[in-house]
């Protein structure tokens, strides 16, 4: 009887060894690599509201694009008109000053232009930035209904509507 006990115990206690070694194994020891990060897990709603979130701030960047292009459009305007004015001024002057002052108004007449060409490029960014929030918007939008159609695992939330043959 002792000898069955003793073996008892000694395959217990040689399990026992096992288990903690496999065990002990899995364990990081610290000089490897740090294990691999989890993936962190976002809810739905939490995800369409950073996604709105962005949309807001896309149309706020869209708001000061339009904004910038408003202020070029106004120095293009002021830069029109004084090249206007410089132009009839020059019929005033004698001939020996009207070309320098033609030069000028050439050139603001070119800053204008430069800046009515900014001006467009400014209003083509904001509705760039535009349809950009609304695509998010629409996503999110998307992520809140359940993707595709709703439902569990996408199957269809509402009553499945079934055509019968009615052909005699």
């Amino acid at each position: 009887m002792k000898t069955w006990i003793s073996g008892a115990l000694s395959g217990a206690f040689a399990l026992a060894v096992m288990v903690s070694a496999t065990s002990a194994a899995a364990c990081p020891t610290g000089q490897s690599d740090p294990p691999p990060r989890r993936p962190v897990v976002q809810n739905v709603s939490l995800q369409a509201s950073e996604l709105f979130e962005r949309a807001q701030q896309l149309e706020t960047s869209a708001a000061s694009r339009d904004r910038a292009a408003l202020n070029f459009d106004r120095d293009a305007e002021t830069f029109a008109n004084r090249a206007r004015i410089l132009r009839n001024q020059a019929n005033l002057v004698s001939s020996v000053d009207r070309s320098s002052i033609q030069a000028l108004a050439d050139d603001l007449a070119n800053r204008a232009s430069v800046s009515r060409s900014q001006a467009s490029e400014e209003r083509a960014q904001a509705a760039d930035l535009r349809v950009q929030a609304r695509n998010m918007r629409d996503r999110a939008v998307q992520l809140v209904k359940g993707g595709g159609g709703g439902g569990w695992r996408g199957r269809p939330s509402g009553p499945v509507r079934q055509t019968a043959e009615t052909t005699i």
